[in-house]
């Protein structure tokens, strides 16, 4: 759906770029409850999405997504999701069921979008974000 596919693109780069072997990278678009099996007993969890909050169209947001942050989580936060199902949600769900399970870490890499509506093409803004976006994660994966 136009620019909400930025988080799969760039998953798919970085696929590209040989990461190390305890790094895996999943295409977000399975089902959202699906996803916490993936990612228990993880230590670490990176979020690369589109955000469709008060961010400017190609405008790339680091957030720390701390089990504390997500707990205290109300629905006029600045970190929804443009999926029908919110991860955020999905996350608070997991730390609520199986805290021990989950990632001790969580930031999330948002991308604002301009344009959701169905088309293969990305827009020029976020198009130009994808760069900044996966030097952050490489950075982020340095550093653990």
């Amino acid at each position: 759906m136009g620019d909400d596919r930025i988080g799969v693109l760039i998953g798919r780069q970085l696929i590209r770029y040989g990461l190390p072997a305890e790094v895996k990278v999943f295409d977000g678009n399975i089902d959202m409850l699906g996803l916490l099996n993936e990612i228990t007993n993880c230590d670490e969890l990176i979020i690369v999405d589109s955000i469709g909050s008060e961010v400017a169209p190609g405008e790339v947001v680091v957030v720390d997504v701390g089990a504390e942050k997500l707990m205290q989580r109300t629905d006029d936060m600045p970190i929804a999701s443009l999926h029908d199902v919110d991860i955020v949600l999905v996350l608070k769900l997991g730390y609520l069921l199986f805290p021990e399970k989950m990632p001790r870490k969580i930031t999330l890499i948002g991308i604002g979008v301009k344009d959701v509506k169905p088309r293969i093409k990305l827009s020029d803004e976020v198009k130009r974000s994808v760069p900044k976006a996966i030097r952050l994660v490489t950075c982020l994966l340095k550093r653990t």
